[in-house]
């Protein structure tokens, strides 16, 4: 999977203001690194996966097999 396209830091900031935070600098660091990682689990959402991805048990509501 390629890498999403990061958020500028600039933008990020901007971001913070927008939302009305004020954080000092290394809170604003730390998240600016969580988003990064939450960039990746977003572009992940709603991309193809291979059937072995699909978990190997399944349960139903009666409790039998499916």
């Amino acid at each position: 999977m390629a890498d999403p396209q990061r958020l500028a830091r600039a933008d990020f900031d901007a971001l913070l203001r927008r939302a009305g935070l004020t954080l000092d600098r290394a809170k604003a660091d730390e998240l600016f690194g969580a988003y990064a990682s939450l960039e990746m689990l977003l572009a992940r959402i709603n991309q193809p996966m291979p059937l072995e991805a699909e978990p190997a048990v399944i349960f139903t509501l009666d409790g039998g097999a499916a």
